[in-house]
């Protein structure tokens, strides 16, 4: 797409903490597209001290201005921190740990013109190599309505797990979207914010921000904006924690989006016993003898969090 006076601007926002190698790989991505993103907005909650002058240096000469902020540790208050900051008609929200192929951009502009309405007003790419539940994980994983990726329409469970399409064959309408591979309207974003309902580090906030967008504009799929997921060894929390976590942002969608009639009642439930089944038994299969209370901890902490929540009392 040849550059005109009439390009829209781009700003690409990422959340980071740690990862130098990885961002700087992706800065080699971003500069290469064949549409030029003005600016990258980096919100760092790292230690690295020369993260600054390291991506100033790979974005030098390249027409992207880094924009570049120091935060405590949490995903949805730093992309809301870089929210602020955008200065931009489409924002590019990703992970630390992707890489862009050249024509993403520029692939990625092109789907919001999808005839649909209401009008297009966020993009979801497609990663090259989606992990997704075979055989019987698969079958598990649909019977007890949890999210996983798949061939097929995508959908959202009575109980709020969602199906993502891996590889969709043209554009298409799906009903939200997970914030390290999406592009928004800086109009579709207006005032909304991510939700902080986790100190640290969050899961499904992407999911819950974008199910506020799709109230107002349609949400879609590309296949041909495509991008590689690293799957960065370096996790942010332990995977007692993660499992905590992952209850209590299922728990949180739910009780801010979900009707609480009885069937949706007892689908969540039904899915809760799902998701405690199986993230049980995976961690105590993976987890070393002596660590695998810690399994256990991250279960009871992930409930004691809904608790806590539905008494009124903080979430920590």
């Amino acid at each position: 797409m040849p550059e005109t006076a009439a390009q829209p601007r781009i700003s690409a926002v990422i959340p980071t903490l740690n990862r130098r190698a990885d961002l700087l790989e992706f800065a080699a991505t971003l500069i290469q597209q064949t549409v030029r993103c003005d600016e990258l907005v980096i919100v760092d909650a790292g230690d690295v001290p020369d993260m600054k002058e390291a991506l100033e240096a790979a974005l030098d000469g390249s027409g992207c201005v880094l924009k570049y902020r120091k935060s405590e540790a949490g995903t949805s208050l730093q992309r809301n921190i870089a929210l602020d900051l955008v200065d931009a008609d489409y924002v590019f929200l990703f992970d630390d740990d992707v890489l862009l192929e050249p024509e993403y951009i520029e692939r990625t502009l092109e789907a919001f013109a999808h005839p649909a309405d209401p009008p297009v007003g966020c993009v979801l790419g497609t990663f090259l190599s989606e992990p997704r539940p075979q055989g019987m994980r698969q079958r598990y994983f649909r019977a007890f309505g949890m999210t996983h990726a798949m061939n097929g329409d995508p959908s959202i469970s009575t109980s709020g797990g969602v199906r993502w399409p891996i590889d969709p064959a043209g554009v298409v309408e799906i009903p939200v979207a997970s914030g390290g591979r999406t592009a928004y309207r800086r109009d579709a974003i207006g005032d909304e914010r991510f939700d902080e309902f986790l100190p640290g580090y969050t899961m499904s906030e992407d999911v819950e921000f974008s199910y506020r967008i799709a109230q107002r504009w349609t949400i879609v799929q590309t296949p041909t904006a495509r991008l590689f997921h690293k799957r960065a060894p370096t996790s942010r929390v332990d995977y007692g924690d993660r499992v905590s976590r992952l209850i209590y942002s299922r728990f949180y969608f739910f009780k801010k989006h979900l009707p609480k009639d009885p069937k949706t009642l007892a689908a969540f439930a039904w899915t809760n016993v799902g998701i405690t089944a199986f993230y049980t038994g995976v961690g105590l299969l993976k987890a070393p003898a002596g660590d695998r209370s810690g399994v256990f901890r991250g279960v009871a902490r992930g409930y004691r969090r809904c608790a806590d929540d539905m008494l009124g009392r903080e979430v920590r």
